[in-house]
């Protein structure tokens, strides 16, 4: 998620007695008639991969109210570090987001998300539970809880975002767990995202902000993410792919004069495979997605 890690804040044993159960908004079912999934663009992004889905009738843009992720969590994590920096850390978010924007207008840089973070340090694992308002790349936190990771390892994460009395609510279910936040944020939203991605912070230097990454992202794939959406009746559905920018320098956190390790990304390999619905009074598109992380070798970066 596009946001710093100061932010975190720990879930108390009393704000565990408040949370609230599920009631997740209605998912239409077929049969009702299928209609296409077209691709309409594909941009890269530093640490992002992914897609931004929009429904579209007879060429118009329609409303998407609902948008959910379902995350299997890995029984474990791989643990890989470098010894000579001082975060050690391992990160893989996961998330879905409502836009009041279309695709190619502002779709991925300003949404409403709520996602996961497997987190991993020389010490400990956890598993991080978010909602972030982002807008025009700027990150807004909104709620941010810790958990070990053994509470969630081996289930599967149930991320929801949906309009309820004309504000957004965002849910969290795996089954023995569960939780609800209203974000009294209201917005007809046009586009949903589901994302996979490698968060980064940033440091400054002589005044200005150079992207931090946590390194080495291990080479590392996760499939059977599934996804749904569902929005108004539509004709089609349009979809942007998001890939990491390939041999693009990032640097990571250690910045000596005017120089930096870096890496860029080598590949990037985001796949999903889905099936797009319309009755007389929804349409909807579900399936599943892989996202997949490759690393390159370190090496220095000029910094201007």
């Amino acid at each position: 998620m596009r946001k710093s890690l100061l932010a975190l804040l720990t879930l108390s044993l009393a704000l565990l007695s408040l949370l609230i159960t599920p009631t997740i908004a209605g998912v239409i079912i077929p049969p009702s008639s299928p209609i296409p999934i077209n691709q309409i663009s594909s941009s890269t992004d530093s640490n992002l991969l992914g897609y931004v889905f929009e429904f579209a009738n007879n060429g118009q843009v329609q409303p998407a109210s609902y948008a959910s992720i379902s995350v299997p969590i890995p029984s474990s994590i791989p643990y890989y570090y470098n010894p000579n920096e001082y975060w050690y850390n391992n990160m893989y978010a996961f998330w879905v987001a409502l836009s009041p924007y279309t695709i190619g207008n502002g779709a991925s840089t300003t949404f409403l998300q709520a996602g996961v973070d497997l987190l991993e340090n020389q010490s400990v694992k956890y598993v991080l539970l978010f909602v972030y308002l982002v807008v025009n790349n700027n990150a807004h936190p909104l709620v941010s809880y810790q958990y070990p990771y053994s509470q969630f390892a081996g289930t599967t994460m149930n991320i929801y975002l949906y309009l309820s009395n004309g504000n957004v609510v965002a849910q969290f279910s795996d089954g023995s767990f569960s939780y609800t936040y209203n974000t009294g944020i209201s917005f007809t939203p046009y586009s949903a995202l589901v994302m996979g991605e490698a968060p980064p912070m940033t440091q400054n230097l002589n005044g200005k902000n150079y992207t931090v990454q946590f390194y080495p992202t291990p080479n590392e794939t996760f499939s059977g993410i599934s996804f749904n959406i569902i929005g108004s009746p539509a004709t089609a559905v349009g979809y942007e792919t998001i890939k990491y920018a390939t041999n693009y320098p990032i640097a990571n956190n250690y910045i000596s004069s005017n120089y930096a390790w870096a890496f860029a990304w080598l590949s990037s390999n985001p796949s999903f495979s889905a099936n797009a619905y319309t009755s007389s009074s929804s349409a909807q598109i579900s399936g599943t997605l892989q996202l997949s992380y490759t690393e390159t070798p370190l090496g220095l970066l000029y910094i201007a």
